[in-house]
C-alpha cells in the first residue's frame, strides 16, 4: 500500500513537471510569434506521423501535449491551466494538429479569445470507427457554431467534402518536404542483395503483410521491417531483418536511406510521411494508387446520360 501511494505521488510530481514544461514552452513561443500549435505525444507508432508532421510545419511553435494513445495525461484542471496561460499570453491563433476528444475541452476554454484552426491528418476510411465518427461530428458542430474558424485536412480533396456538404471554411494543408538532419548517412548493407524496406505501424490500413510477402517472392531480396516478430509465422527469418521499434529519427532515416526501394502501399493514407522521407533520402518509394471516388461516380453518371 505504501509503495502504491509513493508511486502515485511520484507520478503526480512527474505530470506537474510536464505541465510546467508546457507552460514554459508556450511562454517562449509567444516571445517570437502569435501562433502556437498543439499536438498529442506519440505512443509507439500512434500519433508519430502527426508529431513529425506538426514539428515539420511549425518548428519551434509546436508544443507536445503528453498523452497515452489519445488519452490525456494532464488532468482537466491542468488542461485548463494550459488554456488559461495561452489566453493570458494573447496568442492570435491556436492550431490543434491531430485530434483527440480532450481537445474539445481546450477549444471550449479558448473559444472567443483567439482564432482556432484544427488539422485532421486522417482519411475518410477511418470514419468507420465510432470514436472517429464522434470526433468528426464534433468538429462539424464546432466549426458551424464558430468555435473553430478553420478546419484543415492533410488529405488532398477531403476539404472539398466539408465545403460542399457543410459549407465550412475548410482548407487543404499540404505538408512541407521532410527535414533531413545533416550528417544522416545510410547504414551498411550487403551490396549483392536487393534491400526492400516495409516500414509502418501495425495497423490494418498499412497493409504490411501483403507487402512483405510479395517482396519475399522476388529473388535475392532482403526485406527490412521494424518489428520482425510480426512475421515469424512466415518462417523466413533469414530474409527478414527487424530494426526495432521506437527508433530515433536519425537512426530510422539512416535505415530508410540504405534501401534499394521502400514500399509504402497502404490501403489508405493522408500523406505518407515515410514515402516522402524515403524520396528525400534519394530512395524510390512505391505507393498505392488511391481511388478518386468523386470523379469515378461522376464519370459513371455521365456515361448513363449518353
Amino acid at each position: 500500500m505504501i509503495r502504491k501511494i509513493k508511486n502515485k505521488l511520484l507520478r503526480g510530481r512527474e505530470v506537474a513537471g510536464l505541465l510546467e514544461e508546457a507552460l514554459r514552452s508556450v511562454t517562449a513561443i509567444r516571445a517570437s510569434g502569435d501562433l502556437v500549435a498543439l499536438y498529442g505525444s506519440p505512443t509507439g507508432p500512434h500519433w508519430l506521423g502527426i508529431a513529425n508532421a506538426t514539428r515539420g510545419l511549425y518548428g519551434g511553435a509546436a508544443v507536445e501535449i503528453p498523452q497515452s494513445y489519445s488519452n490525456p495525461i494532464f488532468t482537466a484542471t491542468q488542461l485548463r491551466q494550459l488554456s488559461e496561460k495561452i489566453i493570458a499570453l494573447k496568442f492570435k491563433r491556436v492550431v490543434i494538429s491531430g485530434f483527440a476528444p480532450y481537445f474539445f475541452e481546450m477549444i471550449d476554454q479558448l473559444s472567443g479569445h483567439c482564432e482556432i484552426q484544427t488539422i485532421y491528418h486522417g482519411t475518410i476510411s477511418e470514419f468507420h470507427s465510432p470514436v472517429q465518427q464522434q470526433l468528426i461530428k464534433g468538429l462539424i458542430s464546432y466549426a458551424r457554431t464558430g468555435k473553430v474558424q478553420e478546419v484543415s485536412f492533410v488529405k488532398e480533396g477531403l476539404e472539398q467534402v466539408f465545403i460542399r456538404l457543410y459549407g465550412l471554411h475548410a482548407t487543404h494543408l499540404p505538408l512541407q518536404a521532410p527535414y533531413i538532419p545533416a550528417g544522416v548517412t545510410p547504414i551498411a548493407v550487403d551490396p549483392l542483395k536487393i534491400h526492400l524496406g516495409v516500414f509502418g505501424g501495425d495497423t490494418f490500413n498499412k497493409n504490411l503483410h501483403n507487402q512483405v510477402i510479395y517482396a519475399l517472392m522476388i529473388p535475392n531480396t532482403i526485406v527490412h521491417v521494424l518489428d520482425h516478430k510480426m512475421f515469424d509465422y512466415l518462417d523466413m527469418n533469414e530474409r527478414i531483418v527487424g530494426h526495432g521499434t521506437h527508433l530515433p529519427k536519425e537512426k530510422f532515416l539512416s535505415i530508410l536511406g540504405a534501401m534499394t526501394v521502400n514500399l509504402y502501399m497502404s490501403y489508405s493514407e493522408s500523406w505518407g510521411l515515410v514515402a516522402y522521407e524515403s524520396e528525400a533520402m534519394g530512395v524510390p518509394a512505391v505507393r498505392m494508387d488511391h481511388v478518386d471516388y468523386f470523379e469515378k461516380i461522376l464519370t459513371a453518371i455521365e456515361s448513363r446520360k449518353r
